[in-house]
């Protein structure tokens, strides 16, 4: 899949797309995609298949950061899927183009009118396919009818409805907000696969291999969002010299047995029946069950024996899931 990153100072200039950016003529699925979940990927499949139906590329524009971090939104300083993970999940769906539009302030100024005479148009969009919520411009003042009348006909508009599980539509917010409960198992339906953080094995303070269970502590690559703190059933990968995922169980939190409140979480994960050295390794974890809150034990002897009763249960957890 090809990338192009675009910046605002390129829609000022008219010659300022990137040499091979622009096609004759493209099916592009606009958003910023954070967790690229069944709704998302069903925008994107949406653009694939118009490419297909009309011979075009099937393409995605997506940005870098999050605009409503950019425009100070609470709450929005972490992500559910770094840049280079949706880049691969797009890929995965067919897409064979990626445009990142970095959102600063001036992008966030660009009017609607801007967005589709300077951007989309010259890129070569004829199709363009968003979700049912999409708005586009300075201050949202776009709409899809809008991206219609503004490209003067030359655009066709797909409008894709959102995607419900249960009673309730699929969205990054409720993602978001089933990881803060530790409900792993509505986090894997909602995005159609496990919640995942990726990161650097770091040294910790070696309290784990003190208590007989040896931990990697990781240090998540981006700011991920951070599931509720406490145990879980994971499966780990890039763990090296192996192409299957191997499990483990993980704690997730601010270990108050040992450090004060108002730390920053670690993620601290044993590896089942793995002695290597992994420093300096990136590995990632997927959560599939929550096991336990995190809890502070009155003693070393009372973690030490809950954490092998932790280990035993994240074992029979994925063999139970078939893992």
């Amino acid at each position: 899949m090809e990338r192009y990153d675009l910046t605002y100072t390129m829609l000022q200039q008219e010659d300022g797309l990137p040499a091979g950016a622009c096609r004759d003529r493209m099916a592009l699925a606009i958003g910023f995609f954070d967790g690229v979940h069944r709704g998302h990927a069903e925008v994107i499949r949406q653009a694939v298949l118009a490419a297909k139906e009309r011979g075009f590329a099937p393409a995605v524009l997506t940005f870098s950061p999050h605009p409503r971090s950019v425009l100070g939104k609470d709450g929005f300083d972490t992500v559910l899927t770094p840049l280079e993970d949706k880049l691969a999940l797009f890929a995965e769906l067919g897409v064979e183009l990626a445009y990142v539009v970095t959102f600063d302030l001036g992008f966030a100024g660009v009017t609607a009118d801007d967005f589709v005479r300077r951007l989309l148009l010259p890129l070569g969009v004829r199709t363009a396919v968003v979700g049912f919520d999409f708005r586009f411009g300075h201050r949202g003042q776009g709409d899809a009818e809008a991206m219609r009348r503004l490209s003067d006909g030359e655009i066709e508009v797909r409008v894709v409805e959102p995607v419900f599980e249960g009673d309730a539509k699929v969205s990054s917010t409720r993602i978001r907000e089933r990881l803060a409960e530790g409900d792993c198992e509505a986090v894997t339906l909602l995005l159609g696969r496990p919640y995942a953080i990726s990161g650097e094995i770091v040294h910790g303070d070696a309290r784990g291999r003190l208590l007989g269970f040896p931990t990697a502590n990781m240090k998540p690559a981006v700011p991920y969002v951070i599931p509720r703190h406490g145990v879980y059933a994971v499966t780990v990968g890039g763990v090296p010299g192996e192409a299957r995922e191997r499990g483990g169980v993980i704690n997730v939190g601010v270990r108050p047995t040992f450090d004060a409140p108002g730390g920053a979480p670690r993620l601290e994960t044993n590896l089942f029946d793995f002695e290597g050295d992994l420093y300096g390794r990136t590995l990632t974890v997927r959560f599939h069950r929550f096991l336990r809150p995190e809890t502070k034990f009155a003693s070393f002897d009372d973690l030490k024996a809950q954490i092998a009763k932790d280990a035993d249960h994240a074992r029979s957890t994925l063999r139970e899931l078939g893992l």
